[in-house]
């Protein structure tokens, strides 16, 4: 189809809101990844955990627990798309699964405020990554049915730049704030210019760090509330209704993810991609102690920073690109700047070693737009579980965290660099070989009663 083609469509074509409903719950789920994003210093399970658990352990197995628990705990998502299968209860989800994050974030904290033992805050630190593995699974395919429903097509593009386009800048100011409260001192940028610091000591500096993290999941909270979506009687005037029984739910998700075959091979893709470009991240942070010696304590923010800020300007552009060729374009982009970013990792010394944080930060954007290829190939009354099949994957990424820790203690960080650029060279392959640019959902069986 040509972009003329294209652009003569009407913006509704399928989704049966208003079309002014329909820009408000793409604004409200803009904003809503603006305060998640604003909030990434802990909402992203990953460096800032591993680096508090290095306070109180040498084991790299240890530091990548959490993330290792985030990825085994994002399975959950598939079990509630089956007994849950209902467009009504996507509100209750959305806030349920934000609420679990915020308490998670208030157990860190609490831990820390109460000078707890180390075996402890270790304890709480891998719990957090639980609840956020469970939660945000849970969440995410809930917020894709809700762009599935709540969006047409043709508002998905700017939907996706102003969620994680505008959305990163938010997580650049959190990283700015996040360095004023990491480094006890301001750091020095050049002679004339520095980043202030609050003066926070260990362990007061991660206190502030997740404390203020749970007024903004609280936040979003409330806004994700307010989404408006096609009421029932829409919803069964224009698709087939999902069957009541959760074991026939299941047997026609996992029919159509298995048989359907731009699904089924993106998502083994996407386990590629995550596997090889987001579980070593953990590990390209530790590195910077041994690039940078000492003041790896004082780049933590600055990591974070250019992680959000490329991501920033790639996902501007991702979203114009969605928008003016296929959903596969931005797929095979996101994987080619992860790679991009380990061989940066492999080749790059002394500071120049920080931009890797970025390439790989704007190459995590393959979480936003895997999703969305599997998004645009299912049909409408399987999207979440889909989806949340695409998450049951992805837990298994959890092994991946673990096995890029073991790596390192026995053959050293660097091998683990190489092990990953393998996998998304892997995964290059697969998308090309087997993922058409624009992939189809399968025809809509019909006779099946809609759920209540």
């Amino acid at each position: 189809m040509s972009a003329d083609e294209s652009s003569s469509r009407p913006e509704t074509e399928d989704c049966p809101l208003p079309l002014a409903v329909q820009r408000r719950n793409s604004l409200i789920y803009g904003l809503f990844w603006c305060l998640f994003y604003f909030a990434a210093p802990i909402t992203y399970v990953g460096n800032t955990h591993a680096n508090l658990l290095k306070q109180f352990t040498d084991s790299d197995i240890t530091a990548n627990l959490p993330h290792a628990f985030y990825q085994w705990f994002t399975a959950c998502p598939i079990l509630v798309a089956w007994f849950l299968p209902q467009p009504k209860v996507l509100r209750p989800l959305i806030v349920g699964a934000l609420s679990a994050m915020t308490l998670a974030a208030a157990l860190v904290a609490g831990a820390l405020w109460l000078r707890m033992s180390a075996s402890l805050v270790v304890a709480a630190t891998i719990l957090f990554g639980t609840i956020f593995g469970a939660a945000n699974g849970i969440l995410v395919t809930a917020m894709w049915e809700v762009v599935r429903r709540g969006t047409s097509s043709r508002l998905r593009g700017r939907t996706m730049s102003l969620a994680f386009g505008i959305g990163p800048l938010f997580a650049c100011a959190g990283s700015v704030l996040q360095q004023m409260v990491m480094n006890p001192e301001p750091f020095r940028l050049t002679e004339s210019l520095s980043i202030p610091s609050f003066g926070l000591e260990f362990p007061l500096n991660y206190l502030a760090l997740f404390s203020a993290g749970v007024p903004v999941l609280a936040l979003a909270t409330l806004l994700g509330t307010q989404f408006e979506l096609p009421a029932e009687s829409a919803v069964r005037a224009a698709e087939p209704v999902e069957p009541h029984h959760p074991g026939q739910a299941a047997l026609r998700s996992l029919t159509e993810f298995f048989t359907h075959r731009p699904v089924l091979f993106a998502s083994l893709a996407y386990l590629l991609v995550y596997s090889g470009g987001n579980a070593i991240f953990d590990n390209v942070s530790l590195h910077a102690r041994d690039v940078l010696g000492d003041q790896i304590e004082d780049t933590q923010g600055i990591q974070s920073f250019l992680r959000f800020s490329f991501k920033s300007a790639t996902g501007l552009c991702l979203g114009w690109l969605l928008a003016r060729t296929s959903p596969r374009a931005p797929v095979l982009a996101t994987t080619a700047l992860l790679l991009l970013g380990i061989a940066w990792v492999l080749g790059s010394s002394g500071y120049w070693y920080l931009l890797s944080a970025g390439l790989l930060g704007a190459g995590e954007l393959f979480g936003a737009y895997f999703p969305n290829y599997v998004v645009s190939a299912s049909s409408k009354a399987t999207v979440r579980a889909n989806v949340a099949l695409l998450n049951l994957l992805g837990s298994f990424v959890g092994f991946a965290s673990v096995g890029y820790g073991l790596i390192s203690e026995v053959y050293g960080r660097t091998a683990t660099f190489f092990t990953a650029g393998g996998l998304l060279i892997l995964s290059v392959v697969l998308i090309l070989a087997t993922l058409p640019p624009r992939p189809t959902a399968p025809d809509e069986p019909s006779g099946i009663p809609t759920p209540h």
